[in-house]
């Protein structure tokens, strides 16, 4: 009996519909990845985190009631095992600096997502990233 590979566990964090939309259709054409649950801001992302513990989060930078970063930091602080990739639309090093501090593993331009998100996830899983 072959040994089934365990499938990367994401959840996919932003306040915008059709980003949410878009990413979890990316993700879901991949064999080796399973979206356990999406959330549109960082109070809901720190909820379904502790409930559903992803290996990985896919989190805007800019949201309403918590941001992307305090949320991350938030998550850390928790214990919890997820790698946190932050996604954004600015290309601005204090945010990057912030969300290292945070604990994310990396940081993504939006604009870039199509052909570097599921790589990164892939090195975030494997531990083979540090922003």
């Amino acid at each position: 009996m072959p040994i089934s590979k365990q499938l990367i566990r994401i959840l996919v964090v932003d306040d915008h519909a059709i980003v949410r939309q878009s990413i979890v259709a990316m993700l879901a054409r991949e064999p080796d990845m399973q979206v356990v649950g999406t959330a549109v801001d960082g109070r809901e992302a720190i909820q379904l985190a502790q409930s559903t513990q992803p290996d990985v989060i896919v989190m805007d930078v800019s949201m309403p009631r918590l941001d992307g970063i305090r949320a991350a930091g938030e998550i850390n602080a928790l214990g919890l095992a997820a790698h946190i990739i932050m996604l954004s639309m600015h290309h601005n090093n204090v945010l990057v600096q912030q969300a290292r501090k945070s604990g994310a593993s990396a940081y993504i331009l939006k604009q870039q997502a199509n052909s570097h998100l599921i790589p990164t996830i892939r090195a975030a899983h494997a531990g083979a990233l540090s922003l």
